[in-house]
């Protein structure tokens, strides 16, 4: 009923205002009269925030600075929201205030929403719950995180804050606080404070951030939702299955990143990472192991060169395993045993996959030894480890 609620407002609007680049706002908002000169200055200070949206979160001057974090999660999640792949357009989705809530002189609550009549239809692409805090003279905006959690209890293990309603998950709460000790010390990176909220689920996780609707995570059960900002994590997690509450599969991305940038990770070496820490789609490292040896033993004559270049599958499904990700899995499980963990950052940063994956051999026969020309067979020795 709160989508459709949105969804109404939002056509309301649409068909009362022509479709515009900034935010339009429709009749409907009701402020009190002495408001008008404020509406305008937040309206337009609104404006200035979403052109901004899709920088660097920590770029946009219109972000309450005391709240970077939170707001850098629910930033990621509006950036490119405009965008439509079919038809091929970057603003095919306009930006409406369906509402605009005075909560006392100082503090709004905005309800925006992304959408656009198609086929005298309207499609709903998303629509997002934000604050707005005047202060020394100009609007600034924030999620709805913490007041969302105001009466949330919290409890400190290790740099770790969690937040939870009721009752905390104990032996999953250690098991995260572990798993990222191991990582950040593989990766030697500092021990920054976490605040890792426990939501019921991914649509609950999504509510408290400010995200009420968003089409990319329509019947969408388990996911969680992250940020990092000055070495701080910010983690709203709604669960990752009906046993284990976070996937230290994604937990191993999320912590590479916070020391090496996006544009210089090769991917295959991080999967592979993540395949030996995390396991894969919920299967754990052995099995994923044992599955690999499986199709060897089945495929005897296999070209593990072409295999790998063509990014082929050993399991296919709807979870589908990656050859380039295992065979990085036992590649950087040699090298840490034999060299430490120092070649593998090498490896991981050697550049963006390319065709041919030719700045990744130059760098894996740089820190292991093992050539292009020579793949197949050093493939084959490890398989047998």
């Amino acid at each position: 009923m709160r989508y459709a609620a949105h969804l109404i407002a939002g056509v309301l609007i649409y068909f009362a205002f022509s479709a515009c680049n900034p935010a339009t706002a429709g009749t409907k908002i009701n402020m009190p009269a002495a408001d008008s000169v404020a509406k305008k200055e937040l309206i337009d200070a609104l404006n200035a925030f979403l052109a901004q949206k899709d920088k660097p979160n920590n770029k946009n001057e219109f972000v309450l600075k005391e709240d970077l974090l939170e707001m850098s999660a629910l930033l990621d999640e509006m950036k490119g929201v405009e965008k439509s792949v079919k038809p091929n357009d970057a603003n095919f989705y306009k930006a409406y205030i369906t509402s605009i809530v005075n909560l006392n002189s100082n503090n709004f609550l905005i309800q925006l929403s992304y959408l656009r009549v198609v086929d005298k239809a309207p499609v709903l692409r998303a629509s997002f719950r934000l604050l707005a805090k005047k202060q020394d003279g100009h609007f600034y905006f924030y999620s709805p995180l913490k007041q969302n959690t105001l009466s949330w209890k919290t409890k400190k293990m290790a740099n770790i804050n969690f937040h939870f309603k009721d009752t905390l998950y104990s032996w999953d709460a250690k098991n995260y606080v572990q798993t990222v000790s191991a990582y950040d010390k593989r990766l030697k990176a500092p021990a920054g404070p976490i605040e890792f909220y426990y939501c019921d689920n991914f649509p609950e996780a999504l509510q408290m951030l400010g995200v009420d609707y968003k089409s990319d995570h329509s019947g969408t059960l388990y996911n969680d939702l992250s940020a990092d900002e000055n070495l701080a994590s910010l983690e709203v997690n709604g669960g990752y299955n009906e046993r284990q509450r976070f996937d230290p599969h994604d937990l191993w991305h999320e912590r590479l990143r916070r020391v090496m940038s996006a544009d210089v990770i090769n991917r295959p070496v991080d999967e592979g990472c993540a395949y030996l820490y995390g396991g894969s789609w919920g299967i754990s490292w052995p099995d994923a192991l044992a599955m690999f040896k499986k199709y060897a033993a089945e495929h005897p004559g296999a070209d593990w060169l072409s295999l790998y270049v063509n990014n082929a599958n050993y399991a296919d499904g709807d979870k589908p395993m990656k050859i380039p990700y295992v065979i990085n899995a036992l590649i950087v499980r040699k090298i840490e045993r034999e060299k430490g963990f120092a070649p593998v950052m090498e490896l991981l940063g050697c550049g963006k996959r390319e065709q041919g994956d030719e700045n990744y051999f130059k760098a894996l026969e740089n820190v292991s030894g093992i050539s292009k020309a020579g793949f197949n067979t050093a493939v084959k020795k490890l398989i047998l480890e």
